[in-house]
């Protein structure tokens, strides 16, 4: 037993000894270290969170670029929306007099709120023959609001007659350049009218028209028939 230790100190020696001390020390420099620990805390659970609900915005006050309008009665109203109309579909305007016959004649009654808002829109006279043309006119109304803020009212009701001309252009009523014909017919019935109320010659007034002076000397009569 000796003997055996003996040959083991023999052969490793004092550098062996320093071979088996840098073995224990690289060891012990690659043991696992223990995690750091970090003072944030724990990360927060994102899944979980909902994000808050948008609350809708409403503006009370028409804003600077809301058309307005300063009428007291429905019918200055109504000459300020038809105005607002035509600014909306200046395309589809028919320019000059209309032609006496046209593919639609409809009556619209509209209830405008206090921001300009379509309320309700009924018909008075629906041309019921044309119902793509009260299609087309039922979506200009909507597609022209908001109309004027009545600053004035808090809503408003009139009624306006649109007239539908068979290319699909039209003219509202209450800014319509009229109807071709509506001049010659209007000068006849004046003629007519003037005929009727002018007085019949008589036969005295006859007879003086065809009356001749007869001379021109003083004291003799002024004319013979």
């Amino acid at each position: 037993m000796s003997r055996s230790l003996d040959r083991r100190h023999r052969l490793l020696g004092p550098t062996g000894l320093v071979g088996v001390v840098c073995l224990l020390l690289q060891a012990c420099s690659q043991a696992p270290r223990a995690p750091a620990l970090s003072s944030a805390g724990p990360e927060p659970d994102l899944a979980s969170q909902t994000a808050p609900t948008p609350q809708p915005w409403v503006d009370a006050t028409p804003g600077p670029s809301h058309p307005t309008s300063t009428a007291r009665t429905p019918g200055e109203y109504r000459l300020h929306a038809a105005r607002h109309v035509y600014d909306q579909h200046a395309a589809q305007l028919f320019s000059g007099p209309l032609p006496p016959l046209l593919q639609a004649v409809g009556v619209l009654n509209l209830e405008i709120g206090a921001r300009g808002e379509v309320r309700s829109l009924n018909w008075l006279r629906a041309p019921t023959h044309a119902p793509e043309v009260m299609r087309q006119i039922e979506h200009l109304v909507h597609r022209a609001a908001p109309y004027p803020a009545p600053l004035h009212l808090q809503s408003v009701t009139y009624t306006d007659t649109w007239l539908w001309h068979h290319s699909g252009r039209f003219q509202l009523h209450t800014l319509s350049e009229g109807q071709l014909g509506d001049t010659a017919v209007s000068k006849a019935e004046g003629s007519k009218r003037r005929a009727s109320t002018s007085p019949a010659p008589t036969r005295s007034s006859v007879q003086s028209a065809k009356c001749k002076p007869a001379s021109l000397n003083p004291g003799q009569g002024s004319a013979y028939c």
